[in-house]
């Protein structure tokens, strides 16, 4: 799994600044018990416009890639939940995705029941792990020196989320549980059954069977997830500190010397009035086979006043490859958000990425430049 590619694995998440629990204020709003659940739609479409300048010669990583281009991402969430007469919210939601073309139509799709005890969830869904990973401040709804949701660059560091890098599908079949608050502090846990048991198609048959077939060197089974998160507020400023971690449990199917892969996360935010500034790494166990391993750090800031965001940050990651084709990967930026209207965003970025790599000429020495603009809407 080179660095060229990792980036890419990240472009389905929309996690600004510090990542929080993923959808917890994004649900219906309840009925009345005696009505039982209502649905209401909700979701959002992104859109971005780039250009990117850089070493497109024949055999170098930006070969035969257009220099500009047009990207869009869309989902729509299908909510619903009731109050029951003892406290209890139930309620349900599924993600149909927009323009997806790997016959994937629902990213995700998952039960929950929510009162003073938690949050519990069972389906389709992001672990604790991949819903709760810190970032630092700095990124945009589209742009993002360390996890981006799209970049022109052909490689990118955005290997922060323990969880996505290492599971086969980023929001299989799982149990979740979020804890409530108590005095700043939360945590977050999930079992996944196996990392590859997602779709209702390619032979998972997740509707048919809750027993997965477990691929021989391919699928992890009984796999675990963990976030804490300590969130601590004053007079015009605030704390936040977190972390994750995701670990494969049995590869007892796996190829024979195969070991299994973990990811650890952690970061540290601050904000003083309208400024934040944070730092936040990932360390991946034999993220890319036995004894390859991969790391990340990174570093941001951003300052708002009114509907102006403006934000800035490095993020350096490093990636062991078989055949000692070890790579390192830079991205430096800066980005600029405006708030047009309620859930209506525009937003920018300038990126400068570069990258060494042992015995691979298309990556060795490359490096780019990039100028996007986007917009974001959530309705």
């Amino acid at each position: 799994m080179a660095i060229a590619n990792l980036g890419n694995l990240e472009m389905k998440k929309v996690l600004l600044g510090t990542s929080a629990l993923l959808g917890v204020g994004l649900l219906a709003g309840t009925a009345q018990a005696s009505d039982g659940v209502k649905l209401s739609l909700g979701g959002y479409i992104t859109n971005q416009f780039g250009v990117a300048f850089d070493d497109d010669s024949a055999g170098e990583a930006g070969d035969n890639i257009n220099a500009v281009g047009v990207g869009t991402d869309a989902e729509i969430y299908f909510l619903g939940s009731v109050t029951l007469d003892n406290g209890i919210t139930v309620g349900a939601r599924f993600d149909l995705e927009g323009g997806d073309e790997n016959n994937d139509q629902i990213d995700q799709a998952y039960a929950y029941f929510k009162g003073g005890f938690g949050d519990f969830r069972i389906g389709s869904q992001a672990g604790a792990a991949g819903n709760m990973y810190m970032l630092p401040p700095g990124s945009t709804a589209n742009f993002g020196p360390y996890s981006p949701n799209t970049t022109g660059s052909a490689t990118s560091p955005g290997i922060f989320d323990p969880e996505g890098m290492l599971a086969n599908q980023d929001k299989s079949q799982k149990l979740v549980y979020y804890s409530p608050n108590w005095g700043g502090f939360s945590f977050g846990v999930s079992y996944t059954p196996n990392d590859n048991e997602k779709d209702y198609n390619n032979g998972d048959n997740a509707d048919g069977s809750w027993r997965a077939t477990s691929n021989d060197g391919v699928d992890a089974d009984n796999n675990f997830g963990l976030g804490v998160h300590y969130d601590l507020e004053g007079d015009g400023w605030g704390l936040s500190l977190g972390g994750a971690a995701y670990w494969e449990g049995d590869l007892q199917e796996q190829a024979d010397g195969a070991d299994e892969q973990a990811g650890y996360n952690a970061g540290i935010n601050a904000t003083f009035g309208g400024f934040s500034v944070g730092v936040a790494g990932t360390y991946l166990d034999d993220v890319n086979g036995q004894g390859e391993n991969g790391w990340a750090i990174g570093t941001g800031l951003s300052y708002n006043v009114d509907a102006w965001t403006v934000g800035a940050g490095w993020a350096h990651a490093e990636l062991d490859v078989a055949d000692a084709k070890d790579q390192t990967s830079d991205r430096v930026g800066v980005t600029g958000s405006y708030a047009m209207g309620p859930g209506i965003d525009l937003d920018a970025g300038i990126f400068y990425s570069w990258a060494d790599a042992d015995q691979d000429d298309a990556l060795d020495d490359y490096d780019s430049i990039e100028f996007s603009v986007g917009s974001s809407i959530k309705f």
